[in-house]
C-alpha cells in the first residue's frame, strides 16, 4: 500500500464545510486510509459528538479518495458516487469533539455500476463503527482530470 500525504481536495469533488476526511495517508488499487480530526466547527458535531451521518459520510468519502487516487494515477476522470445502500451498521462508540479517527475502505466487489466497499473506522486501538457501503458509480464525461 503507498503511503499517501495529501491535499485532499485533490481526490474528492466535496468542499468545505462537507469535506469529512483530512488526509489520504495510505491507497493501492483496492483500498484506502484516511484521517479525520473531529473540530468543533463540523457540520456532524452534536452535544461534542461525530454523530453517525458524519461517521457514514466519512466512509464514503473514503471511498471517494480512493477512486480518486486511482484516477490520478491513471489520468482518468473521477466519475461520481452516490451512496446507494449501507448494509450491516454497527456502532461501537460515537468519537468525541478534539479526537482524531482513521477510516479504511476494501473493495470487496464491483456489480455493474455498483461497488461494495467494506468500511470501518477506529479511534487509537478502539473500533468505532463499520458497514458495508454500496456505491452507485455514475462515470461524468466533464469531471476534472
Amino acid at each position: 500500500m503507498e503511503k499517501v500525504k495529501s491535499n485532499i481536495a485533490e481526490y474528492i469533488p466535496q468542499r468545505p464545510p462537507m469535506i469529512m476526511i483530512d488526509d489520504l495517508v495510505r491507497a493501492d488499487h483496492s483500498s484506502a486510509t484516511t484521517t479525520l480530526r473531529i473540530s468543533e466547527d463540523n457540520l456532524f458535531v452534536d452535544k461534542g459528538l461525530f454523530t453517525e451521518p458524519g461517521l457514514i459520510e466519512n466512509m464514503a468519502q473514503t471511498a471517494a479518495a480512493l477512486v480518486g487516487y486511482q484516477c490520478k494515477i491513471t489520468k482518468t476522470a473521477v466519475p461520481l458516487g452516490f451512496i446507494a445502500a449501507i448494509k450491516n451498521w454497527k456502532l461501537h462508540k460515537l468519537p468525541e469533539l478534539n479526537s482524531e479517527i482513521e477510516t479504511s475502505v476494501q473493495v470487496v466487489n464491483n456489480v455493474m455500476d455498483v461497488t461494495i466497499v467494506e468500511g470501518m473506522v477506529v479511534q487509537g486501538a478502539e473500533k468505532v463503527c463499520s458497514c458495508e457501503l454500496r456505491i452507485l458509480v455514475q462515470p461524468n464525461s466533464e469531471a476534472k482530470k
